[in-house]
């Protein structure tokens, strides 16, 4: 109970997180979905982070890392917004723009596990 407990608390602190990130840009601010770009990113620098911190810093507990890898991640990262965005722009013959958001959103989230990463090995 005790792990479902956290991944629930991590979930919940993560999808605000992703909410807070939503609100960054404005409605109508362009047809590209920079807000799920945004927290792709930065949800992949957490993951890199707690990940090297966690091994090879200060040994993160089973616990904690469920709490921010399973859950804060898992609640901030939004594949399935990723999905749908793309598909939309797709639809909408923005082939360009759709293109160019798989692209980054796969480009800008391996960059963010390794700058997580990176950052996490000079603290």
């Amino acid at each position: 109970m005790k792990e479902i407990t956290l991944v629930f608390l991590g979930g919940g602190a993560g999808s605000l997180a992703r909410y807070w990130v939503g609100k960054l840009y404005p409605s109508g601010f362009s047809a590209f979905p920079f807000a799920t770009l945004t927290a792709n990113f930065l949800s992949c620098v957490v993951f890199g982070l707690v990940l090297m911190l966690g091994v090879e810093k200060i040994n993160l507990s089973y616990s904690l890392k469920l709490l921010l890898i399973t859950g804060f991640c898992g609640g901030f990262s939004t594949y399935s917004s990723f999905a749908f965005e793309t598909l939309t722009l797709f639809k909408s013959g923005n082939t360009g723009l759709a293109t160019g958001n798989i692209l980054l959103n796969f480009l800008l989230s391996i960059t963010g596990l390794l700058l997580g990463m990176t950052v996490a090995k000079w603290l």
